[in-house]
């Protein structure tokens, strides 16, 4: 199939970050970052085993008080090989009564490792670049799919991920833990079908599920649900079970299990024309335990982009947005469920920026044994300022943090996960550059951004170029993976 922006190519990129062997991108046209240089003093560690006696020595372990010094009677220590990053300045230690031969961390601190784990925003390795990134270009697409039709989810060894590309059906893949393609499958789609507005990936107590809205021929949008083994391929019928109807072209979906993961919370709007949002549950084989009804109703202003995060008490925590049709401004409402999706209390209403598209994930606990919290993620829109904030203690006095640096269309696309270190986000800045003959939806261009558990941002892009962006196709996924 043609694509429709003539020989754009479109692929799906993966990125591993952090914690391994620097590696540029694997298009050996594209030119290595010219800040970055390689560290022609650096010898091979070939023959250099780890000491675990190493761990956490000091950069004068062994090293006498005047060492080094004219009057000391010991030979002034030379400098170390590596010469980068968290080694930049060391010299040899000297470890009984003689200086390091090859130096290790005994010379170069506590700061440093053979191969980098920590993704502590330092370059351990000394090798140039912090934390360094693995692209992989993985997958090729027919067309871009829209944010609504594309996500992951972690599996055993790896991750699935699917997305909408044609109307053959959804695809299926399946990565490693190393980003390696690992299979693929189609889901087909009903016979009548006519338009996916979203596809989700869910871990329910019986393993991996699918949820998706297609809208058939007939104009009705209905609601889907496929249970799916941990290869991504269909348990029963690809077609699923139906769990709603709406009369409308465009729904979004959004669904989320319960923590003990036997129910599941389905929410939805009509994206254009809805001044309400409705919801049910199912169980984890997708039968429906209560049926559709009103979750939120607005009076006269359209609802949109629903969030919902499953909550300690077995129910369920619900955000929408409410476009009041300024530009400048809207709100975010904020609602607790219970297990059958009855309200716990009243709607808080949060201010926020128009298309703030708040995001709700679940912190962990501070402190072992503890009780992590809902957190929601929000954006301000791009512009001079765009920012990024973390809001906490949602249903008491709200403590918002900025998270992101204030610079030009910074968080045009967002991403986020809580990993078992903290927060994960990973951000596209967009510009335009339209060229004449093509698409106004492409090219337009722009550059990966990410931001670590401990608040440190890094430049994620595979090369000083700006990567070819298509406006209604750009999304960011984060899977965290072992290590």
């Amino acid at each position: 199939m043609q694509s429709p922006w003539g020989s754009v190519s479109l692929v799906v990129a993966l990125l591993l970050v952090g914690c391994g062997p620097s590696t540029k991108p694997p298009d050996a046209g594209t030119e290595v970052d010219a800040g970055v240089t390689d560290d022609a003093g650096v010898t091979d560690d070939a023959g250099v085993t780890d000491d675990a006696d190493d761990a956490g020595v000091t950069d004068d372990a062994g090293v006498t008080d005047d060492a080094g010094m004219p009057d000391s009677g010991v030979a002034e220590a030379l400098p170390c090989e590596r010469t980068q990053g968290v080694c930049a300045g060391a010299k040899r230690a000297l470890v009984d009564g003689a200086y390091e031969p090859v130096c290790t961390a005994r010379s170069y601190g506590a700061d440093y490792e053979a191969s980098e784990t920590r993704c502590d925003g330092l370059d351990n390795d000394c090798d140039g670049v912090a934390d360094p990134a693995t692209w992989s270009d993985v997958a090729p697409m027919k067309w871009a799919p829209a944010d609504n039709t594309v996500d992951s989810l972690r599996v055993a060894g790896g991750f699935l991920m699917v997305f909408v590309d044609s109307p053959e059906g959804i695809q299926v893949l399946r990565f490693d833990e190393a980003l390696a393609l690992r299979g693929s499958s189609l889901i087909p789609l009903p016979p009548d079908f006519a338009l996916i507005t979203s596809a989700q990936l869910v871990r329910t107590s019986r393993g991996v599920a699918l949820s998706f809205t297609a809208m058939n021929s007939d104009g009705v949008t209905r609601g889907r649900f496929v249970p799916l083994d941990e290869q991504g391929t269909p348990i029963g019928s690809p077609e699923g079970l139906v769990l709603f109807e709406e009369p409308s072209a465009f729904v979004f979906t959004r669904v989320a299990p319960s923590l003990d993961g036997e129910r599941i919370a389905v929410v939805w709007t009509r994206t254009f024309e809805s001044y309400e949002v409705r919801g049910m549950t199912v169980d984890a084989s997708g039968q429906a335990l209560t049926p559709p009804h009103a979750l939120f109703q607005s009076s006269g202003f359209l609802l949109s982009s629903p969030s919902v995060v499953g909550l300690e008490t077995g129910g369920f925590l619900m955000t929408t947005n409410e476009n009041t049709g300024d530009f400048f401004g809207g709100r975010v409402w904020l609602k607790r469920f219970d297990r059958e999706l009855s309200p716990d209390d009243g709607v808080k209403l949060l201010p926020l920026a128009h298309g703030a598209l708040p995001m709700l994930l679940w912190q962990p606990p501070t402190e072992e044994g503890g009780v992590g919290e809902p957190v929601m993620l929000y954006r301000e829109p791009d512009g001079h300022l765009p920012r990024v904030h973390l809001v906490q203690s949602l249903f008491g006095p709200s403590m918002s943090e900025t998270l992101t640096p204030t610079s030009w269309s910074q968080t045009g696309v967002l991403g986020a996960t809580m990993t078992s270190r903290g927060l994960q986000m990973a951000w596209i800045s967009l510009s335009a550059a339209y060229t004449p003959g093509l698409s106004a939806f492409y090219p337009w261009n722009g550059r990966l951004w990410g931001r670590s558990p401990s608040g440190v941002v890094t430049e994620w892009t595979p090369g000083p170029a700006r990567m070819p962006m298509e406006r209604q196709g750009d999304w960011v996924r984060l899977q965290e993976l072992p290590g």
